[in-house]
């Protein structure tokens, strides 16, 4: 059987553990969901929250979200520039969540 001193360092062990998890970041890739012309794209190093349009694309009723936020972060890289073309399933930026 454990001591009590022991379940205590032990319980501390895991909640420290925990929270470093939770506190690291990771990156998510964003892909486009239209294809067609980009509009506008967010710049590297903008604070994104869940959300936020990312990318747009031009359409025929006017520039369309093409790609949104789902958690909050800082823009890491972009893979697309405004003019250029793009289609479905292409990865547009990528955001480091917090």
């Amino acid at each position: 059987m454990m001591s009590m001193k022991k379940k205590v360092l032990t319980l501390a062990a895991m909640v420290a553990a925990l929270a470093a998890s939770s506190v690291m970041a990771a990156d998510v890739s964003y892909t486009s969901v239209l294809s067609g012309k980009v509009d506008s794209v967010v710049p590297v190093g903008t604070t994104v929250a869940e959300g936020d349009v990312l990318l747009t694309v031009e359409s025929l009723a006017g520039p369309m979200p093409a790609a949104r936020a789902n958690s909050s972060g800082t823009v890491k890289s972009v893979t697309i520039q405004p003019g250029s073309a793009v289609t479905q399933g292409t990865v547009v930026v990528v955001v480091e969540t917090k």
